[in-house]
Formats: structure tokens, C-alpha cells, sequence
């Protein structure tokens, strides 16, 4: 079996050598790793002298979100899986993933655990957060909308991305949460790897984990669309139909409080008469957040 790890660059990352390591160089697993650099030519040649076991593919400048459809498309291996240049490999999830695709070749998602660490200024690593139960990790509409989407603790088989379709550039801010929707919807088969596969870095400079308050989240947006492209979809069954529904009022609600914390009352006045009209009821099913809040926050 082989594994395809897909890292992603931009300029010098200051946290890579920590990424690298904790692939390690265990000739028991055939590792294949990508990473795609976005950056200058200078800083592109030095990282690819700094590390010739690593295959080094350039960027096209379009973003993250296009960055990791390249690298996913560039691999051979069994299974991928996405590897931020600021995080770490859990150092059980290759032997996990090797025993467990052994016993069950069937399986073409194997969802693991993450744990999000923050180092303190005298050097301490302490755990911030952590999703470990199968509740918490399991591959569900619930989970992947409303908790984190664990795209980096998922080893996905590549024919996944061949059935489901690559990384969307029209989701640049969500396309995690918009390609775990679409392999959720396609009833992928996914098994449990009981492990720890993705150890998350929080600091400011993140794009995925930060301390920082953005005034308006410019997923949330996002999210609105991904529920409307569903909800457009003819024969969607009534339950996920129902399920759509409720998550694009939440959000709404989501964007609306955010609006009115920053004083953008026109926008959100704008946005509460589109959300009436489309939905009269968008004001009841937005009291679905009361349990979705609590997912969030059960694993804190």
C-alpha cells in the first residue's frame, strides 16, 4: 500500500521541519509526499535542496484551495492525505491505516482523530481542544457541517476524488467542509481508525487554527452557498433535504449576528428580508443551532 501526502507552501514556512519529521522515514510504509509551493523561484529551488526525498511541485498562484486539487491530482498512492505545514502526523496513523485497510479493503475513507495544540511562550505544548470519540469523528452531515470537517485526520482512498470530484476553487475559504459534504452525500464507505492522525498548530498566522476573531467568519458566506447548490439539487431525499434547510438558517443566523455585532445593519437587514422571502419559516429552523452548538462545544 501506498500513502500520498499532500503539503501545501507558501514563501518559507517556519514550521515545516516539524511537519517533515513527524512523516518520518519508516521503510515500512511506501510514503509518497507532495508538496506545492506557492512562492518565489529562490525560496522554491532552496526548499527542494533542503529536502530532496520530497517531491516539489510549483503552485500556479490561485490560491489554496487550487494548490491542494493540484497536489491531489498529482499523486499515485492508495490513500491521501492532507498534511498543513504548521501540523503533525499522529505517530501511530500509518500502522493504523495499514492494518486496518488489511482487514477491510472495502473501505475508501478512514477517519481518525485530531488533537489542536498550542505552544506557550516558555516553550510548553498544551492541548487546546481534541476530537477523539467515534461520535465526534465519524463521517455524517452533522459532524462535517456544523464541527470541524477532520480533512487532515481522513485517509482518503485517490478513487474517492476520481467518483466525487477534486477541490472546488469556487469554495476557497470552506472547500473542506464542501468535498466532506459531497463524499458524505456519495454514501462513501468510512471506517474508524481510533487514532490520532492530525496534531493541529494553533498560532495567529493560521489559516486553519487561530486565536484571532475575524469581524465576519468569510466561510460563513460560503456555507450559504453550499447549502443552496444542495438544496437546488432535484431528488434530494426529505431528510437531507430537512437537514440543508435548517444548517442554511443556522448560518444565516450565524452571519446575521455577525452583521449586526459590526454595525453592518443594511447588510444585515438586506440579508434578513432575502432570508424571510426564500423561507418564511428560516426563523424556527434556526433554533436547530441550540444542538449543533453543543457539538462544538462538547469536544473543547
Amino acid at each position: 500500500m501506498r500513502i500520498s501526502i499532500v503539503t501545501l507552501a507558501l514563501g518559507a514556512p517556519p514550521y515545516l521541519d516539524e511537519a517533515l519529521a513527524s512523516v518520518g522515514s519508516d521503510r515500512a510504509f511506501d510514503i509518497e509526499h507532495i508538496i506545492v509551493h506557492d512562492g518565489s523561484d529562490a525560496e522554491f529551488g532552496s526548499l527542494s535542496r533542503r529536502y530532496p526525498s520530497v517531491r516539489f511541485i510549483r503552485g500556479e498562484a490561485a490560491g489554496a484551495t487550487a494548490a491542494a486539487a493540484l497536489g491531489v491530482k498529482a499523486t499515485t498512492g492508495d490513500f491521501v492525505l492532507l498534511l498543513h505545514s504548521d501540523d503533525r502526523i499522529g505517530p501511530d496513523a500509518f500502522r493504523m491505516l495499514a492494518e486496518a485497510a488489511a482487514k477491510q479493503p472495502d473501505i475508501r475513507i478512514w477517519s481518525g482523530s485530531i488533537r489542536i495544540f498550542k505552544v506557550l511562550p516558555d516553550g510548553r505544548e498544551i492541548a487546546v481542544r481534541q476530537l477523539s470519540s467515534r461520535y465526534d469523528t465519524r463521517m455524517s452531515l452533522p459532524n462535517i457541517c456544523d464541527n470541524v470537517p477532520l480533512l487532515t485526520a481522513r485517509f482518503i482512498h485517490r478513487s474517492v476524488y476520481a467518483d466525487v470530484g477534486n477541490f472546488d476553487p469556487d469554495f476557497p475559504e470552506s472547500s473542506d467542509r464542501e468535498f466532506m459534504t459531497r463524499a458524505v452525500m456519495a454514501h462513501v464507505p468510512e471506517g474508524p481508525l481510533d487514532t490520532c492522525v492530525s496534531e493541529m498548530r494553533m498560532h495567529d498566522e493560521s489559516r486553519t487554527v487561530h486565536g484571532r476573531k475575524s469581524a465576519i467568519p468569510p466561510y460563513l458566506a460560503e456555507h450559504l452557498r453550499i447549502a443552496d447548490r444542495w438544496l437546488q439539487r432535484p431528488g434530494l431525499p426529505d431528510g437531507e433535504r430537512r437537514f440543508f434547510r435548517n444548517w442554511r438558517a443556522r448560518e444565516s443566523f450565524r452571519l446575521f449576528t455577525y452583521q449586526c455585532r459590526t454595525g453592518l445593519w443594511n447588510d444585515a437587514w438586506v440579508l434578513l428580508c432575502r432570508c424571510n422571502q426564500q423561507d418564511p419559516l428560516w426563523a424556527f429552523r434556526a433554533c436547530s443551532a441550540v444542538p449543533a452548538i453543543w457539538r462544538r462545544n462538547r469536544s473543547q
